[in-house]
């Protein structure tokens, strides 16, 4: 059984937690790291062991058309999308353009294939309806909202992890998981309801949830030694766009310093955003003051555009940016 993740923001992660909880169900098959380009996806499909029961395809794009010749070769049973968001704008005229390629993925569907849809996404419409013209069988959603298959009901900060509460097709339970970040939950949502699209048992892809870590420069922690004490890093490094970047702000904003410790960004600025840019990095002020964060760092032209309004209580002690 194939299954195939696209989207704005959640791709490598969604991947990864698929590979975790499809494997007390039997063997797995995953693109290594980001290989979700014109070469990672025919790479991926290449190293496909004929001995695997589930093989899962990450597939990018940061061009129109992009998508639907890699979808076409992996012949999922299930694609995802897990967001729509601003991103390669220079390559773009709209976000509705965005969405018209990452709905790309649903042409590629084998028969009977399913469409994983983010039901709180304001292209939800749109990519129902491009997955009924690519011929979907049926849909499952997820999200926040009610009404969604597999629903978000609260999100509670758990240590390195998290705890919480969902609607699984009307079915409330809670648990823990090891990945920390709303957005987070988000896909590991998606995840499931894709596994449960191939048909992969959801108790035991739950419980592979609890001991599942974030990948490598998205959200990982590690402590390390500063001058006066320790501090714990965050990694999301591994790439930004504007929904991304809100993510791992809100993930800051979220986690707890320990007595008399701070909240520290550092960031690096976000590109292919064509002439949108410098409003893009303008509006991630808000989202640092409401994530309370302490000081900020950051590089790259374009993070000159973040302003602070005086008149907003700001906690911010030292800025810099090179």
């Amino acid at each position: 059984k194939r299954i195939a993740v696209t989207g704005s923001a959640g791709k490598t992660s969604t991947k990864e937690i698929l590979r975790a909880i499809l494997s007390p169900a039997g063997s797995v098959h995953a693109a290594d790291k980001s290989f979700n380009n014109h070469w990672g996806v025919p790479l991926t499909l290449a190293r496909l062991p004929m001995h695997a029961e589930y093989g899962v395809f990450e597939i990018g794009m940061n061009h129109p058309g992009e998508i639907t010749p890699l979808t076409e070769l992996v012949r999922p049973h299930a694609a995802i999308v897990t967001t729509v968001a601003a991103a390669h704008l220079e390559f773009f005229k709209s976000v509705e353009e965005i969405a018209e390629s990452k709905a790309e993925i649903f042409s590629g569907l084998a028969p009977g294939g399913i469409a994983v849809l983010p039901f709180d996404n304001e292209f939800y419409s749109l990519l129902k309806t491009r997955a009924e013209q690519a011929g979907a069988a049926s849909f499952v959603t997820f999200g926040e909202g009610e009404g969604a298959d597999f629903q978000l009901l609260d999100y509670q900060a758990e240590g390195d992890g998290a705890r919480i509460d969902v609607q699984i097709k009307g079915k409330r339970q809670t648990f823990s998981v090891g990945i920390p970040g709303r957005h987070q939950a988000l896909n590991m949502l998606a995840a499931l309801a894709a596994a449960d699209a191939v048909g992969a048992p959801l108790d035991k892809a739950i419980a592979a949830l609890a001991v599942t870590v974030p990948a490598e420069g998205r959200g990982a922690r590690s402590v390390v030694e500063v001058s006066g004490g320790k501090a714990t890093l965050i990694d999301e490094s591994y790439n930004a766009n504007p929904a991304s970047m809100m993510a791992a702000i809100g993930l800051l904003g979220a986690s707890e310093p320990n007595s008399g410790g701070q909240r520290i960004a550092i960031l690096g600025e976000m590109l292919e955003l064509g002439p949108e840019g410098p409003e893009l990095h303008k509006n991630l002020a808000k989202a640092l003051v409401a994530a309370k964060v302490d000081r900020v760092y950051a590089a790259g032209k374009l993070m000159r555009h973040i302003k602070f309004d005086p008149n907003e209580l700001t906690p911010f002690e030292a800025s810099e940016v090179r």
